[in-house]
């Protein structure tokens, strides 16, 4: 990677830690963290909404205080959340964080956050409350009826039930009266950060297995009963919670559509062909670093070098 903007001033390098879902990537940048003192931006497209606990393995209020893990609970679960409004929110920490002279590394694998946290992407116009209720009482299809008629490349990106994600593009549009293509085309790098990926595997069979564990000890603390009260407090089939895994079965389940052992193998099966589709996001990246291990302990140790290099040169 280059180390220089086009305007000639040296990057300042980020360690980003990432790699597929179940491989302990929290734990992993929590110890890290601990040992340099240093902060996390989290790159998680399920942290940043709050309600969303036991299901993402989100970390505790306490440990958030303790170490300064930044970008979690940003956003309730009706609420659109897009990778350009991420990057907009991530960046204002790491700028202050860098004026504070404060260490801190990225930590997630969502791709899509990452990608426009350090690829060039458009500055996204905050949600109008008024044009998203407007929106929200349209159809999903003539939604993107009316998404393929503005822009019609981000239309054959989107399927027509993915209503977050057309309606946050028509409301680009009409806040910007340009679509999110042009807007994409036309940006330049806004950051100031060069990534240096660390990338935690670990083998098929056993992240498979891993997962699976992982799954049933979230139903063992309770992951049932938040989707219960996420359904009551009204954040059901028309918000993020549908589209997220294991919520989304759940939720299923509670509206009579499956059982509770046919939610359980779907969602499992589900998180399964993610992480395995992470793993292929994962390895188009150019100068990677790649770490296979088996557990958190040894993932710790094998990445504090780079870290160490990373933050002390």
């Amino acid at each position: 990677m280059n180390s220089t903007l086009d305007t000639g001033h040296a990057l300042h390098r980020v360690l980003v830690l990432c790699g597929p879902t179940g491989v302990g990537k929290t734990e992993i940048a929590v110890e890290l963290a601990r040992k340099f003192k240093s902060e996390i931006i989290s790159a998680d497209s399920r942290q940043v909404y709050s309600w969303l606990d036991i299901g993402t393995a989100k970390p505790g209020p306490e440990l958030r205080q303790e170490l300064g893990i930044h970008m979690v609970d940003m956003v309730e679960p009706n609420r659109v959340y897009s990778a350009a409004d991420f990057a907009r929110d991530a960046l204002a920490v790491m700028r202050r964080l860098q004026r504070e002279g404060k260490r801190f590394m990225v930590a997630g694998g969502s791709g899509m956050y990452l990608k426009a946290l350090f690829e060039p992407f458009f500055e996204a116009p905050k949600p109008d409350a008024a044009l998203r209720q407007r929106l929200e009482a349209e159809s999903s299809l003539v939604l993107h009826d009316r998404l393929k008629q503005v822009d019609p490349e981000r239309a054959a990106r989107l399927h027509p039930n993915d209503r977050q994600r057309v309606i946050r593009a028509l409301e680009v549009f009409e806040a910007t009266g340009k679509t999110m293509t042009e807007l994409s085309t036309a940006a330049k790098a806004k950051t100031d950060f060069e990534p240096v990926y660390a990338v935690v595997a670990m083998k098929r069979e056993a992240l498979c297995q891993a997962l699976d564990a992982r799954f049933d000890a979230m139903m063992r603390a309770g992951l049932l009963d938040e989707v219960k009260r996420l359904k009551d407090t009204g954040f059901g089939r028309d918000t993020y919670v549908a589209n997220a895994y294991g919520y989304a079965e759940l939720l299923r389940h509670l509206d009579g559509e499956l059982t509770l052992e046919q939610a359980v193998a779907e969602a499992k099966a589900k998180t399964r062909a993610y992480a395995k589709r992470q793993v292929t996001w994962f390895r188009s990246l150019k100068d990677a670093h790649w770490f296979e291990c088996t557990d958190a302990t040894e993932a710790v140790t094998l990445v504090e070098p780079l870290l160490r290099q990373v933050l002390v040169g």
